[in-house]
């Protein structure tokens, strides 16, 4: 080799490497191969679909003797997130999370209030000294920032305070929380004819027009629970690789959750048991435009025993 040019060199390195790791990647499947599962990405297109139908946003099923669910913290409607109709699941799942709607419903309803100093000054400068030594007697209650409106030549300093966040009110991030509604229903005769309430920033509707399966394996923050034996090789190769080729991101339904924290199981109401079948992973910015908390992920959970629970909670880091 040492007569090759050093760009064929680098080539041959490079197709070395690849098929070592290759290698590593099979052998390290057939170790975890207990713990393989399927998932199902959504493929999604424009529109709203029927009122069973699988989406994201849009309007859901409500049968005749109900109206949109409201938030009991601010009186106001909550956005639908996600609905699937569990009997036009992939075939593969079968009756796995039973038969019917499956309807998540979260508050994103705010309060935002704009405050006015009284401050103001005539040049950026000026305002961003004043933006930077304000006042210690303006204790405003949900203060989330500072900002200059300006007005012809005059940029006036107002802080922006929220006053109402019904996430932060009930604690949005953990299962059964108030501000959100998980639920199976099972459409009647007929759905009840409704117009789409007022919500704030109201997500646009995309219809689940189809699944792609995919293998999933387990990420590395649940190895470990699992009690899966692995060395150091292995475990360093792992935390490369996994992500890309063994762990799937993003909205999917079935499969491992991608844990943000760590593993989180709530317990059943009712047997008390870990939820641990997992439903859905709702990653922030996929296809709904929301962020949980700083970039996390959502998790809709079942109990395995009885179907009719299901939570929601998210993580983030």
């Amino acid at each position: 080799m040492k007569n090759f040019p050093n760009a064929w060199v680098y080539i041959y390195l490079i197709v070395q490497m690849k098929g070592q790791n290759l290698s590593k990647l099979e052998q390290l499947k057939n170790k975890l191969t207990s713990v393989k599962r399927l998932t199902w990405k959504p493929i999604v297109g424009e529109g709203d679909g029927g009122l069973t139908a699988s989406k994201f946003g849009g309007k859901p099923w409500l049968n005749a003797d109900e109206e949109w669910p409201i938030c009991p913290n601010c009186g106001k409607p909550m956005q639908l997130f996600l609905q699937l109709n569990l009997d036009e699941l992939p075939q593969n799942l079968n009756t796995k999370f039973g038969s019917g709607i499956l309807q998540f419903f979260y508050c994103t309803n705010q309060i935002i209030v704009e405050h006015d100093t009284g401050l103001f000054g005539r040049t950026v400068e000026e305002c961003e000294t004043l933006m930077m030594n304000l006042p210690h007697d303006m204790p405003i209650k949900g203060r989330i920032g500072v900002h200059v409106d300006w007005e012809g030549d005059i940029g006036k300093v107002k802080i922006l305070a929220c006053e109402q966040d019904c996430v932060s009110d009930c604690k949005g991030w953990s299962p059964f929380s108030r501000c959100q509604l998980v639920r199976i229903v099972k459409p009647k005769n007929s759905p009840v004819f409704f117009e789409t309430p007022e919500i704030g920033n109201l997500f646009e509707p995309k219809l689940i027009i189809g699944w792609k399966e995919v293998n999933d394996y387990p990420n590395w923050l649940e190895i470990d629970d699992l009690e899966i034996r692995l060395d150091e090789d292995e475990k360093d190769f792992l935390d490369e690789i996994l992500m890309e080729e063994l762990h799937q991101k993003g909205d999917k339904l079935a499969g491992w959750a991608d844990w943000v924290q760590y593993p989180e199981y709530p317990d059943c109401p009712i047997c008390k048991h870990p939820m641990n079948q997992f439903v859905f992973h709702l990653e922030s910015d996929d296809n709904i435009p929301y962020m949980w908390g700083d970039g996390g992920a959502g998790y809709i959970v079942q109990c395995s025993q009885h179907q009719e629970i299901v939570a929601f909670f998210w993580q983030c880091a």
